[in-house]
C-alpha cells in the first residue's frame, strides 16, 4: 500500500496560481477582437514590432517602448478564429482557416504597413499554420486542403514560387531549420523528422508518439539537439526529446502544471522553454537538464481557471532582441512581459502528518534574496482547512539570517490542511513556494488525524479474489495478468510505449483490457461495452471515503469511446470528451487516480466499484490498466481524554490514596503518570495534558472491561507540591489517555 496521504490530499483544489511568478507585466493591450497567434518583427534599425492575429485580421504594434506599445496598422483578412503569421525579410506572411491563400504584408515601413497581395489561393482553400525556414526562405503552409504547401520566399518575397507539396500525412504545425522539418502530426499523435535539405525530396528520418497522442506543435533548439512538443488536449504535456541523431529520437522528460490544462505553443531559447498554455497563461521552463524539466517563471494572462478548455493564452513570441515576451490571450488581448526568474530563493521542509490537535506546529523557511542589494521584507504562510476560506500568518526573521520561523496553529482532527509560502523582497518582487513541479502541486499539505485503509488489492493473488468481469455488448476483454505493452507506437528505441502498460505498478499482475498475451495486439475490442467490478467492500463507520488506484490507461476521445467508474449505481468519473477536436486519454506511465466517493461509500456496508469501457469501431487504444486498488478513509486519530480517571484531588503526606480508571480499551497496557507541569506535551505522536518531564508511577494491564486502579502512600517529601496525574493506554497500535487530575499535597 502507498499513497494514502497523497490520495486524500489530492482531493482538495489548490489555490489559484499567483498571477506573476518571476515575470513583470510591461503592457497589456485590448485588441478589440478575440486574439489568436502572435509573432514579432525586428526592423533593420532594431525597432521591435508585434504582429497580433485576431478573428478579423492582423494588428501591428510598435513595441520600441515595451511599456507603451501603439497600433501602426490593422490589416483585415478572412474572418476566422484561426490565424497564423510569420515574418521573413521585410514582409509578414499570414494564413487562416478562413481561406484566401497567404496574405503578404509589407513591413518595409513598419509604421505604415500594407497588404501587398494574397498569394497561392489557387493551390489551397484554407490553411492552419505557416512556418518559414529562416536559413533558406522556404515557406511551409501546413494544415491546408492540399497538405503542406511549400513556397520559396528567397526567390521572390512578394511572389514566392511554388516548390512542392507534402501530403503523406496531415501536419498541424512544424518547425524547419538546418535541413530538417519537425512535423506535428496531430491526429496520428506523432512527432516526425523529415530531411528537407534537398527539396522536393522529403524522406522521413524518424517519428515518435507524444504523451497525449495529439501532437500540436514542435520546436527544435538552436543547436538541433533538443526538440519540445505540445499535446493540445486536456491534461496535455510538453515533452522534450534528444534529437542529436535525427534517425533516433530519444524521449527525455515531460511536464505539466496540473492535469486539467492544455498547452498550445512552445519555443526554445538556450536552456529555457517559453510556452503559451491556454488557461494557465504564459509559462517559462528550465530545460537545462533535459531529464528533469522545472518551472522557472509564469504569468497568468487568463481570467479562466484550470480545466476551462480552449481559453486564454494562444500564442507566444520570445525572440525579440530586447528579451521581452509577447503573449496573445484569446479573450484578454496582447501582453508584453519581462521574464526575470525567481527573486527569492525559498527552501522549506513541509510539515508532516500529525495526530496532535493542540499544536502549534513549528515551521521554518529559508528566504534568501537573489538580486544584489535587495532584502527579503516579508514571509507569510497562507493556509486553509478542508477547502475552507484562506487564512494567513506572518513568520518572523531570526536575527540577521535568512531563516524565518513561526508557529502553525493547531487543527482539530480529522482535517486536511493545505498551505503555501509567499515572500516579498525590497524591490517589490514576490516569490511563492511551492512554485510548481512535475506533479503540478501548488500547495504543501498535511493531515491531522489518522488514515485508515479499508480495502487494498494489488491483484497478485492466486485467484481473482471476488473481482468479476463481463460485457453488456460485444466482447469482454478484461483480464488479470502480466501486461505486454503492445498497444501504441511509442518509443521503439527505449521500450517506452504510450498506450499500454509494459509492467505492473507493483508486483507483476494488473487488471486490464487485453493484456497483449500471445497473438493479442493489446488494443481493446471494438463495438463493445465491458465491465470489471470489485467485490463488496465494508465501509461501515468510515468517513471521508476515497477511492485510490494506479492507472495506465488510453481511450479514444471526441465522444467516441467512453470509460466510466461507478460506485454501486452512481457514476463518479467518466473520460473527457469534446465535440470539436478529438480528445484522447493517453497515460504515458502509471498515474495515481484519486476520487472522493464519500457521498456513496461513507458508512456503507456494501460498496462495489465498477470500471466500464464502451467502444465504437474506430481507433481502439489500450484501454484500462489498473493496479494497487485501495479505498481509504480519514478518521479523527488517537482519541484524547477518553479514559475516565477518578480519585482524590488533595491529600496529606503519609495518607494512602487510590485512583480508578475506566472506559479504556479492554486488556490494554497502561501507565499511570505524574508531572509537576500541566503545559502539555507530545509523546509517540499523541497529545498529553501533562508537561515535561513526566514520571511513570506504575504500569499494568486493564481488565476485560477496560478498567484498572492504582493506590499508594503520599511520601513526606511531597509536602507543598501540586501534582498533575494522567493515565496513558495503548492497544492495537493506538494511544489513549485520560482526563488530567490535579492533586494538592498538604
Amino acid at each position: 500500500m502507498l499513497g494514502l496521504t497523497a490520495a486524500l490530499l489530492s482531493l482538495l483544489a489548490a489555490p489559484a496560481a499567483p498571477q506573476a511568478d518571476g515575470v513583470t507585466l510591461l503592457a497589456k493591450v485590448d485588441t478589440g477582437a478575440d486574439c489568436n497567434d502572435i509573432w514579432g518583427y525586428t526592423a533593420p534599425n532594431g525597432d521591435e514590432y508585434a504582429l497580433v492575429g485576431t478573428a478579423t485580421g492582423t494588428s501591428i504594434y510598435n513595441c520600441v517602448n515595451p511599456s507603451a506599445p501603439y497600433l501602426t496598422a490593422s490589416i483585415s483578412g478572412p474572418g476566422s478564429i484561426w490565424r497564423d503569421l510569420k515574418a521573413y525579410g521585410q514582409y509578414a506572411y499570414v494564413v487562416t482557416e478562413g481561406g484566401g491563400g497567404v496574405q503578404i504584408i509589407s513591413m518595409v515601413d513598419p509604421e505604415n504597413p500594407f497588404l501587398v497581395k494574397t498569394w497561392g489561393a489557387h493551390l489551397f482553400s484554407n490553411a492552419h499554420n505557416i512556418q518559414i525556414d529562416m536559413g533558406t526562405g522556404m515557406i511551409y503552409v501546413c494544415g491546408t486542403s492540399a497538405g503542406t504547401v511549400i513556397f520559396d520566399a528567397s526567390a521572390s518575397a512578394t511572389s514566392p514560387p511554388h516548390v512542392t507539396n507534402y501530403s503523406s500525412r496531415y501536419v498541424h504545425d512544424l518547425h524547419v531549420q538546418n535541413g530538417y522539418a519537425h512535423m506535428s502530426e496531430i491526429y496520428d499523435g506523432n512527432y516526425r523528422i523529415l530531411d528537407v535539405s534537398n527539396l522536393p525530396s522529403m524522406p522521413s528520418r524518424d517519428r515518435i508518439s507524444t504523451p497525449g497522442y495529439f501532437t500540436h506543435s514542435t520546436w527544435a533548439n538552436e543547436t538541433d539537439t533538443l526538440c519540445i512538443t505540445t499535446d493540445e488536449v486536456n491534461g496535455g504535456r510538453v515533452a522534450l526529446y534528444d534529437i542529436t541523431n535525427k534517425s533516433d529520437i530519444r524521449y527525455r522528460d515531460q511536464w505539466t502544471p496540473n492535469t486539467s490544462t492544455i498547452p498550445h505553443n512552445a519555443y526554445i531559447i538556450g536552456d529555457k522553454a517559453y510556452i503559451s498554455w491556454y488557461t494557465e497563461g504564459f509559462i517559462c521552463l528550465d530545460i537545462s537538464d533535459p531529464y528533469d524539466i522545472k518551472k522557472y517563471a509564469s504569468y497568468d494572462t487568463s481570467s479562466y481557471t484550470s480545466g476551462a478548455g480552449y481559453h486564454g493564452a494562444w500564442g507566444c513570441y520570445p525572440f525579440s532582441p530586447s528579451g521581452v515576451v509577447y503573449i496573445s490571450d484569446i479573450e484578454e488581448g496582447f501582453y508584453i512581459l519581462s521574464v526575470e526568474g525567481p527573486a527569492i530563493d525559498l527552501e522549506h521542509t513541509e510539515l508532516a502528518n500529525t495526530t496532535n490537535q493542540t499544536g502549534p506546529y513549528p515551521m521554518s523557511v529559508t528566504a534568501a534574496p537573489v538580486h544584489a542589494g535587495s532584502t527579503v521584507t516579508d514571509v507569510d504562510i497562507w493556509y486553509h482547512v478542508e477547502g475552507g476560506s484562506w487564512q494567513s500568518f506572518a513568520l518572523a526573521q531570526t536575527g540577521n539570517t535568512d531563516e524565518w520561523t513561526g508557529d502553525f496553529p493547531g487543527q482539530l482532527a480529522p482535517a486536511v490542511v493545505e498551505y503555501y509560502i509567499h515572500a516579498t523582497e525590497s524591490g517589490g518582487r514576490r516569490q511563492w513556494l511551492p512554485a510548481g513541479s512535475n506533479a503540478g502541486d501548488m500547495t504543501y499539505n498535511f493531515i491531522v488525524g489518522n488514515m485508515m485503509s479499508l480495502y487494498f488489492n494489488d491483484f497478485e493473488g492466486a485467484n481473482n479474489e471476488g473481482w468479476a468481469h463481463g460485457s453488456t455488448a460485444g466482447v469482454d476483454d478484461f483480464e488479470r495478468g502480466t501486461p505486454q505493452g503492445k498497444s501504441g507506437i511509442g518509443n521503439r528505441h527505449e521500450g517506452v510505449r504510450w498506450n499500454d502498460p509494459v509492467n505492473a505498478y507493483s508486483g507483476s499482475k494488473i487488471w486490464a483490457n487485453d493484456l497483449g498475451t500471445g497473438n493479442d495486439d493489446g488494443a481493446y475490442n471494438e463495438s463493445s461495452n465491458m465491465w470489471l467490478e470489485s467485490p463488496s467492500i465494508d465501509c461501515t463507520g468510515a468517513a471521508r471515503t476515497t477511492l485510490v488506484f494506479w492507472r495506465w490507461a488510453s481511450f479514444e476521445g471526441g465522444g467516441n469511446d467512453h470509460a466510466k467508474i461507478w460506485v454501486n449505481n452512481d457514476q463518479v468519473w467518466t473520460s473527457p470528451a469534446y465535440t470539436g477536436e478529438a480528445l484522447h486519454t493517453t497515460d504515458v506511465g502509471w498515474t495515481q487516480m484519486v476520487i472522493d466517493i464519500s457521498n456513496y461509500a461513507d458508512n456503507n456496508s456494501d460498496v462495489k466499484v465498477r470500471f466500464e469501457l464502451e467502444t465504437d469501431n474506430i481507433l481502439n487504444l489500450g484501454g484500462w490498466g489498473i493496479d494497487n486498488f485501495e479505498i481509504v478513509a480519514l478518521e479523527q486519530g488517537e482519541p484524547t481524554d477518553t479514559i475516565l480517571l477518578t480519585g482524590p484531588t488533595s491529600a496529606n503526606t503519609g495518607a494512602q490514596v487510590q485512583y480508578n480508571f475506566s472506559a479504556a480499551p479492554a486488556n490494554a497496557s497502561y501507565s499511570f503518570l505524574y508531572s509537576l507541569s500541566a503545559a502539555g506535551s507530545v509523546h509517540a505522536g499523541h497529545q498529553f495534558n501533562l508537561g515535561n518531564p513526566i514520571t511513570t508511577l506504575a504500569n499494568g494491564t486493564m481488565n476485560a472491561q477496560g478498567a484498572g486502579s492504582f493506590s499508594s502512600i503520599i511520601p513526606s517529601g511531597a509536602s507543598g507540591l501540586t501534582v498533575y496525574l494522567e493515565v496513558a493506554a495503548w492497544n492495537g497500535g493506538g494511544v489513549y489517555d485520560s482526563n488530567m487530575l490535579t492533586l494538592v499535597v498538604n
